[in-house]
């Protein structure tokens, strides 16, 4: 395996695509559309995340609380290089601090923060 690519399934794209370019940094490569959608495909260095919004609209699926309450994929890591500035971003752009960037471990940090739709990710910052 060489790498791995995430798919964001939503009902407001243009709001999501422009949090995580404003909050996470992430550029837009392209825009697909199909028949069943619109696909942004999103790129932060060697991180690759598509946005798509199905031509039918989408359900909101209800929110987990905890947030680690159901099975399945709950949650993704982004490494960042500064978890403060990458948090603080991210809030600015819309999104919502489920834990604040908190040292774990000797040389690592790590922070969770929900996207407007409530996907969660880890920012974290690892010291080597």
């Amino acid at each position: 395996m060489t790498s791995i690519e995430l798919g964001i399934v939503t009902d407001d794209h243009e709001r999501l695509v422009a949090f995580y370019v404003q909050g996470f940094g992430f550029e837009i490569e392209r825009v697909l559309e199909f028949p069943q959608g619109i696909v942004h495909r999103l790129r932060n260095g060697d991180a690759c995340c598509k946005i798509f919004r199905p031509a039918g609209g989408a359900e909101h699926r209800p929110a987990a609380d905890p947030w680690h309450r159901y099975r399945g994929i709950g949650y993704g890591a982004l490494h960042v290089d500064d978890a403060e500035l990458t948090v603080e971003r991210a809030v600015a752009a819309g999104g919502t601090v489920i834990m604040p960037v908190t040292s774990h471990r000797p040389g690592a940090k790590a922070a969770l923060v929900a996207d407007p739709d409530g996907n969660v990710w880890e920012v974290l910052e690892e010291i080597e």
